[in-house]
């Protein structure tokens, strides 16, 4: 054969192989894709069959994720231990539904180990680097398991057959990153109703004199204000709802967490959580969910005694831990349990004192929350043997970090021997806030009091109004409740005649359990407003969330209910002091 040929058939070679590695990246994209949609949700599929373990549609459900994922991964180049574990995964699931077994805890125990090292070892195949010697001990020692793995003593339970069940319709709807096909269709849908309404606009300018035909134009043109209206509270809401998503699925993976890290110190622990509906902000809910996580390796490691430990003291043999997070006012409250030993302040005190965070004249004076408040530094830890857990320091820092970086508060309750609760409060971020507000002019000030704190308005000439103390009251629904502008709020003294009142409005005032009235001018009506933040130009005002600017371009200050009520308060301690 001449070189000219070999040279052809060597270069026919290397297409073959350039297609086939084409062909390779192609399949193996695929299998990523794939196999991150079956990884995310598994361990959540397993714990469901733990609390259910003779249903059989769980048990089908998570063998054909894996014998899917067993199948997909065996044109990736590096894939065999991946496929090997995942085909003992299938065979003791196989096994289970051919000898009619009950799931065991060892079996759910096995599963969910499986399920972290096949998430490591697809990440390592798409990150193309080489299994860890740690990873591929432990993944060897699971296929081992799987293959001396015994039913100890369990005779199989005859199952009667379920009746089928609808399958789950995942429409395209659902389907989406950033944004769901149902919210781009409806942000769509808002896009054609803003056209039309241009169409009319332009049409109506042209159509219609408002000279010649001002009752037509006035008619046309408060059609427009509603339709415009109507369309921008779609729009707004619409915006608002996709940067939300339900705490259930930021807070899924936490019932792992959890059950692994007992299992891994040999403890039992019941979990509960409540308030899994609330919508939250995406990024908010990403960041409380690492909160958990921190609070509950935490928990179950300091806190939660063992099983000895628990009976000795009178307590039940489980662990009790519990979620909670609920929206108050614009604040999210998160609070964590547990029905530990509690946190021992005499410990972190001595421990903060050795590590040099504070001297011991420093200490004297702490309250039992600052000297609790030491577990939140960083590289601080009160235990002496670092574990896969903790001991390292790191963790409860990262909570404290969140809270700030939100401007929220920690508060700490613990009760030694009893337990210990973490209550997180902060802010709902807001990114773009829109208030239905009532607008009042007092001096040369426009105010806006939401419309949802608004309980009454009336003319100050129909109130019973009396002065004590230098301060002014009226009667409302039975109560007697101040009646100040905001300069005798902010100063706790009446200036005002009683010619100069008699002349103004009130405006009734609900906060929580409390009700004020607000002295004003003259009320100029209702609008919806855009709350920006007081920047460098404005600064910060007492009792206001932020500021307006209308279409005359004058400031309006916006009313906080809770921080003026607040100014109130702290006014009127102050002077009592």
């Amino acid at each position: 054969m001449s070189d000219e040929q070999n040279n052809n058939s060597q270069a026919q070679l290397d297409e073959m192989f350039l297609i086939d590695f084409e062909q390779v990246e192609q399949v193996s994209a695929v299998f990523f894709e794939e196999s991150k949609e079956i990884l995310e949700n598994l361990e959540e599929q397993i714990l469901k069959l733990e609390e259910n373990p003779d249903d059989v549609d769980q048990i089908n459900l998570i063998f054909r994720k894996v014998h899917t994922l067993k199948g997909s991964v065996g044109a990736v180049p590096g894939g065999q231990l991946l496929g090997s574990l995942s085909h003992e995964f299938e065979a003791l699931l196989n096994r289970i539904k051919q000898e009619q077994r009950s799931v065991t805890r060892e079996c759910v125990d096995l599963f969910l180990q499986s399920s972290r090292l096949l998430k490591v070892l697809a990440e390592a195949l798409r990150e193309k680097r080489e299994v860890y010697p740690e990873e591929l001990s432990e993944a060897i020692e699971t296929i081992t398991r799987y293959g001396s793995f015994q039913f100890s003593g369990q005779r199989p339970t005859p199952r009667k057959a379920a009746p089928p069940k609808r399958a789950a319709s995942h429409s395209d709807d659902e389907q989406g990153v950033w944004l769901s096909m149902k919210q781009l269709n409806e942000m769509l849908k808002i896009s054609g109703e803003l056209l039309v309404l241009k169409n009319f606009f332009n049409m109506m300018n042209q159509t219609v004199n408002f000279r010649t035909q001002p009752e037509l134009f006035e008619r046309r043109q408060n059609d427009f204000s509603h339709n415009l209206t109507k369309i921008c509270d779609q729009f707004q809401g619409q915006i608002q709802g996709v940067r939300k998503e339900r705490a259930e699925e930021s807070f899924q993976g936490i019932p792992v967490l959890i059950r692994q890290a007992a299992t891994e110190l040999n403890k039992q622990v019941h979990f509960e959580m409540h308030g899994m509906d609330l919508m939250l902000d995406k990024s908010l809910a990403k960041e409380l969910s690492d909160c958990v996580v921190h609070l509950a390796r935490n928990s179950i490691d300091h806190g939660i005694e063992d099983q000895f430990e628990r009976t000795v003291s009178g307590k039940p043999s489980i662990g009790q831990l519990s979620l909670e997070i609920s929206d108050k006012n614009g604040i999210i409250h998160l609070i964590f349990k547990d029905d530990g030993v509690g946190l021992n302040r005499e410990r972190i005190l001595q421990r903060a004192l050795s590590t040099g965070l504070l001297t011991e004249e420093e200490a004297v004076p702490l309250t039992d929350e600052q000297v609790y408040r030491f577990i939140f530094n960083a590289g601080f830890s009160t235990k002496d043997k670092i574990t896969t857990i903790s001991g390292r320091g790191v963790g409860m820092d990262v909570v404290q970090n969140t809270v700030d970086s939100y401007e929220g508060k920690i508060h700490i309750e613990t009760t030694l021997g009893q337990g210990t609760s973490f209550h997180l409060e902060i802010p709902v971020p807001q990114h773009i806030m829109v208030e239905s507000a009532l607008l009042c002019t007092w001096s040369d000030y426009q105010l806006a009091v939401p419309l949802m704190s608004v309980s009454h308005i009336t003319s100050c000439d129909q109130l019973h109004v009396t002065t004590v103390n230098h301060l002014r009251y009226c009667q409302y629904g039975g109560m007697t409740v101040p009646l100040l502008n905001y300069h005798e709020m902010l100063n706790l003294s009446v200036y005002e005649q009683d010619e100069k009142v008699k002349s103004s409005s009130a405006v009734f005032v609900r906060c929580k359990e409390a009700t004020f009235a607000l002295l004003v001018d003259k009320i100029d009506g209702q609008t919806d407003l855009v709350v920006k933040s007081f920047g460098k130009i404005i600064n910060q005002q007492k009792g206001f969330k932020g500021i307006s600017i209308l279409a005359d371009e004058k400031v309006t200050y916006i009313v906080d209910p809770e921080l003026l009520l607040a100014v109130i308060a702290a006014n009127h301690q102050a002077e009592a002091a």
